[in-house]
């Protein structure tokens, strides 16, 4: 197991860190992190539209389009707003003007979509099905603006000039050629009756989120993330920078349904990672949060267990992932890795099967569990599977929770045996 650290540290880690930290990949993340207020609020709305009590559902249905449309401005228009996000988090990593580039980043986005003959825009692009065409224009956009202020091909300004009005300047010859190149490209794609948004859909969205909808891609995306937090790089925030704008893709679609008063599409979602996967946080640490308070031996795990329940409460384990520690423990690495997959598995069984609804509302993810599960769902068999996932990460724990209890306890009592020994000292008469 030594060895396996050692493998870890020295080439995984490493490499899991350079593409966390890709400037691309990063715009990415930080973007669509910055939109998650925006689909909370959305997602607010459509549970007052959908309420879980039948009593409160009969009182709001006369207002359900008027509140689902809170949904269709925030959650519907994610890819407009990713445009201008991704845009901006690029370009400030670039330490260049953000909102101009946004700005040429949205009108770019605007020309690859489809508008409809009577000229209106064609509102199904705008939200997560053009996410993937948000993201590209975004990077496009950017880097265009970087090389031609590189090679010097900008409007020069003299001083003197108020700098928002020399900020427009320089970027008007890189705005204009990033436009003229994509409406140039999506000219040639309508004679052939398709428009950018159609091609990039199907060749790399289609195939993506069918592929991050699976099973067994989730459980990949789990191990690697679990793997990732075992060398002490924070795997959530990497796996999901990644797969955000498919999760979330498919988030929005049940959200759609859900407010179209269609079937739910999609069991797997945000949701499912933050609800069934994480309970108590990265690991599904919250059983043994419960642990380490009610069972521990070892008056080191006790003091932990006291200090880390409260935040499993809210999703937030650091306390148990360093105090405990299970970053680079190779006691614990086997059911911090394995407890949330089976705990997925359960889940997605139980859902698939019927036997508890699809979730179509998105909780902020510091919300505590049962609660979320509900509001997520509101099927309150939703929560009671979460029990159930909970239960059985407890059991996965337990043995080598009871493990390092007694490895801990046998360190206390040797510190406690060796302050009994008092040093003596001869002296010669």
């Amino acid at each position: 197991m030594d060895g396996v650290i050692k493998w870890l540290e020295d080439y995984y880690a490493p490499i899991a860190a350079r593409i966390g930290e890709q400037r691309h990949l990063k715009a990415i993340r930080d973007g669509i992190v910055s939109l998650i207020p925006l689909l909370l609020i959305g997602s607010l709305f459509l549970i007052l539209a959908f309420p879980p009590v039948p009593v409160l559902a009969d009182m709001v249905k006369p207002y359900v389009d008027n509140l689902c449309s809170v949904n269709n401005a925030t959650m519907g228009l994610m890819g407009l707003m990713a445009s201008f996000s991704v845009a901006y988090s690029l370009a400030n990593s670039y330490k260049m003007d953000p909102l101009e580039n946004s700005l040429f980043s949205v009108a770019a986005f605007m020309l690859a979509t489809p508008f409809a003959k009577d000229g209106n825009i064609t509102s199904s692009w705008m939200g997560s099905k053009g996410l993937f065409v948000a993201m590209l224009s975004a990077i496009f956009v950017v880097e265009i603006h970087r090389f031609m202020v590189k090679k010097n091909l900008v409007f020069k300004l003299p001083e003197g000039v108020p700098p928002a009005v020399t900020r427009s300047f320089v970027a008007l010859i890189p705005g204009f050629i990033s436009l003229a190149i994509v409406w140039l490209i999506n000219s040639i794609l309508l004679t052939s009756q398709t428009n950018i948004q159609g091609v990039i859909y199907k060749i790399l969205a289609a195939p993506l989120i069918s592929l991050g909808g699976t099973l067994p891609a989730f459980l990949l995306c789990i191990f690697f993330c679990q793997l990732l937090w075992c060398v002490g790089i924070h795997g959530a925030a990497l796996v999901q920078g990644v797969m955000s704008p498919v999760w979330l893709t498919l988030a929005q679609q049940n959200a759609a349904a859900k407010a179209a008063g269609e079937a739910i599409p999609n069991i797997m979602c945000n949701q499912l990672w933050d609800v069934y996967a994480l309970i108590g946080g990265s690991g599904a640490t919250l059983a043994l949060a419960f642990m380490l308070l009610m069972l521990s031996k070892s008056r080191q795990l006790k003091v932990l267990g006291k200090s880390a329940i409260g935040p499993s409460f809210f999703n937030i384990n650091e306390p148990i992932l360093f105090g405990m520690p299970i970053v680079m423990n190779p006691v614990l690495m086997i059911p911090f890795i394995f407890a949330p997959m089976i705990s997925a598995t359960i889940a997605y069984f139980a859902i698939d099967a019927g036997l508890v609804d699809k979730m179509f509302a998105i909780a902020p993810w510091t919300t505590p569990p049962i609660i979320n599960a509900f509001l997520d769902t509101g099927d309150i068999k939703a929560s009671v599977l979460q029990i159930g996932c909970f239960l059985v990460s407890g059991l996965i724990y337990y043995p080598f929770f009871k493990m390092w209890d007694k490895a801990k306890m046998k360190e206390e009592m040797a510190e406690t045996q060796q302050s009994k020994i008092v040093p003596t000292q001869g002296f010669k008469a």
